[in-house]
């Protein structure tokens, strides 16, 4: 397929910036159609501050076929949804226990929207899915909300007991409570162990510009995070094979930290290309 896929796991993809959503899709991919022109019309208008257009994402998410396109409605969800629509995918997560993938794809949406009430969830999704593979990617969500670098919350047991999931689940809730004392509670946006801001994204992004295991991981997901609340294209921080171009990376983040860009995003709030998100659409 011509069109790069929106992915964060991907860092040679253009995340918000792929063609597929921008652009009409080619004839000869038809079966895919349909559903990239719902996604790409709900997300013009959400980078408009039209936050309302995503009011039915999770109705709609179920109903998705692609994995490009079910990955990008989670993206989607969580880096440009409203405090009420992601609070009805907490609920979605907490109470269903039919359709495990999805329930542990949308925890990956409760992940970007950092909220600390959100962590019950993940944790809920967590202890009745794992040792399912679906279920193993759900503390990295924690850790990234709770902790300054990988730490308990990444340390999930790899043995499917009893003793370690409760010795597990009782690190993260201890981190937990930690962080409501400290954030100031369940409503509060936490980003790797501290509030959220988006000059904290981006002096993040900066700081893990290197080359460890777990810089390179962090890489896709901070650009996300990046891209997402402020509308910058990060393309041009990667080469075409994928590699970063750290210096590249380095000046222009440290030019938008230099400027005054930051002072326009509130502390504590969250945006989406530039526009502040509403606790409710």
């Amino acid at each position: 397929m011509l069109y790069n896929m929106p992915t964060i796991m991907e860092p040679r993809g253009r995340c918000y910036f792929t063609p597929v959503l921008w652009k009409t899709l080619p004839p000869d991919v038809e079966d895919e159609v349909e559903e990239w022109r719902i996604l790409r019309e709900r997300f013009a208008r959400a980078r408009r501050g039209e936050f309302a257009a995503l009011d039915d994402l999770l109705d709609l998410y179920p109903r998705l076929k692609g994995p490009d396109t079910r990955m990008f409605a989670c993206n989607l969800l969580g880096d440009a949804g409203t405090d009420e629509q992601l609070e009805a995918v907490e609920s979605f997560v907490l109470d269903d226990v039919k359709y495990i993938e999805t329930v542990c794809e949308l925890c990956h949406s409760l992940g970007l929207w950092g909220r600390l009430s959100a962590v019950e969830a993940i944790l809920t999704a967590y202890d009745r899915n794992f040792p399912g593979q679906c279920a193993e990617g759900l503390p990295a969500y924690l850790t990234t909300m709770l902790e300054p670098e990988f730490g308990a919350a990444a340390d999930y047991p790899r043995k499917d007991t009893l003793e370690a999931f409760l010795a597990y689940e009782t690190g993260v809730r201890d981190l937990w409570q930690r962080r409501l004392v400290e954030l100031g509670g369940p409503k509060a946006y936490a980003f790797f162990g501290g509030p959220f801001s988006v000059r904290r994204v981006a002096e993040r992004f900066l700081e893990l510009l290197g080359t460890s295991s777990y810089e390179n991981m962090m890489k896709p997901y901070l650009r996300q995070r990046f891209e997402a609340s402020t509308g910058i294209d990060c393309s041009d921080f990667f080469e075409k094979n994928g590699d970063l171009k750290p210096l590249t990376a380095a000046a222009r983040l440290e030019a938008w930290l230099a400027s005054d860009a930051p002072d326009r995003f509130e502390p504590g709030e969250r945006y989406f290309f530039g526009h502040k998100i509403p606790r409710r659409a």
